[in-house]
């Protein structure tokens, strides 16, 4: 980055002379276009910025916890820490013995009580309007009827008590929910779980750095950084910031951000400390810009922006003052212009705030 000076009078003068004697000596422009003024433009980007780091922390997106529905003793683990997984794949297998038998039992219950449903119902189908022609009391049909409405009831308990069987002996198997990786193995084999209790512990959703930034630090959405991992120095990634807590800790006003690692890190274990440098802009950086771009409204040095017109209309150019820093040649170093910004690069000296102007052609600009 180029050594800054502080901006003096004579520093402005000799620009603006210099400036001067350039336009005396370039070619006659040529005529402009029917809609607007022919000049050339040029991409300007900084040569510097400001950078903070902070200490963080390489996690996944998302730390998942599974468990057994039902409590039980654990046949057997399929998966090692650090396997990668995917949806759906069996993690976990409990011993099936007793909620097979539960479920042969109430499959046996289901049967018997639809058996006794049915006998109930024909009984009571059988008997009604026998009460009219003197062969059954009133109270006998209605007592038949009311058997065949509680053999219903009993059958419906008792599907309830078969499907209730046939899901516990389903959530003997330990599943995942989605792709991942494996990062803790909580039991055994042979181990006695409760409902409920951490098997295995699973990464998903990609890598991001958990940083803890101070409340003077106001961060864009997007905003981009690299990161650095202290387990692999030689390992730089790219981040994008997804989102900041809400909240600062009551203690240490610190509140956390999460940087979403856009680069391959699957070497690096998850929990590996890592250091985050943010790409803060800085309005003082400085730019390189062709002399000829400048020009001046009384002493305070200016360039022309080109910006688009409404609904995607023609280029207009704007006003925007700038600080002049220093003198290269034929450039000129200064500041307060952000960074992709294109300019005139010369004709401006007949522009007018607002004007339309025909672009005849982008030069790159330097740093």
């Amino acid at each position: 980055m180029p050594k800054i000076f502080p901006p003096t009078t004579g520093l402005i003068a000799a620009g603006l002379t210099l400036l001067s004697c350039a336009g005396c000596a370039s070619e006659p422009v040529a005529s402009p276009a029917p809609d607007g003024t022919l000049v050339d433009v040029v991409t300007i980007h900084r040569a510097g910025g400001r950078t903070s780091s902070f200490d963080g922390v390489l996690r996944p997106r998302r730390d998942i916890a599974l468990g057994f529905k039902t409590g039980g003793r654990v046949l057997a683990l399929t998966v090692q820490v650090g396997d990668h997984v995917r949806a759906g794949q069996v993690l976990a297998r409990l011993t099936r013995t007793e909620a097979i038998a539960d479920a042969g039992q109430a499959r046996a219950e289901l049967a018997a009580a639809t058996a006794e449903a049915i006998r109930a119902g024909d009984a009571a189908r059988r008997a009604s309007g026998l009460d009219g022609i003197g062969a059954l009391s009133a109270a006998d049909v209605h007592d038949r009827a009311l058997t065949a409405s509680a053999a219903v009831a009993k059958r419906d308990a008792a599907r309830a008590a078969f499907e209730r069987s046939r899901a516990t002996l389903a959530d003997s198997v330990l599943v995942a929910p989605e792709d991942g990786v494996v990062t803790e193995r909580a039991i055994e084999s042979g181990t006695v779980v409760d409902a409920g209790g951490v098997v295995v512990r699973l990464a998903a959703g990609g890598p991001e750095i958990e940083v803890r930034l101070p409340e003077r630090v106001r961060l864009a959405g997007g905003t981009m950084a690299d990161v650095s991992f202290w387990s692999a120095p030689d390992t730089i990634a790219e981040a994008r910031l997804r989102l900041v807590g809400p909240a600062a800790d009551g203690t240490l006003r610190l509140r956390t951000a999460r940087f979403t690692v856009l680069g391959d890190v699957s070497a690096i274990p998850f929990n590996s400390s890592a250091t985050l440098t943010l790409r803060l802009p800085d309005p003082k950086a400085t730019i390189r810009v062709p002399l000829t771009a400048l020009g001046a409204q009384g002493r305070q040095p200016h360039v022309w922006t080109l910006s688009s017109g409404a609904n995607g209309g023609g280029n207009r150019v704007h006003r925007q003052p700038v600080h002049l820093v220093d003198l290269r040649g034929d450039d000129a170093i200064v500041s307060g212009l952000p960074d992709g910004e294109r300019i005139v690069a010369s004709g401006g000296d007949t522009l007018s705030e607002g004007q339309p102007v025909v672009v005849a052609g982008s030069v790159a600009g330097g740093n």
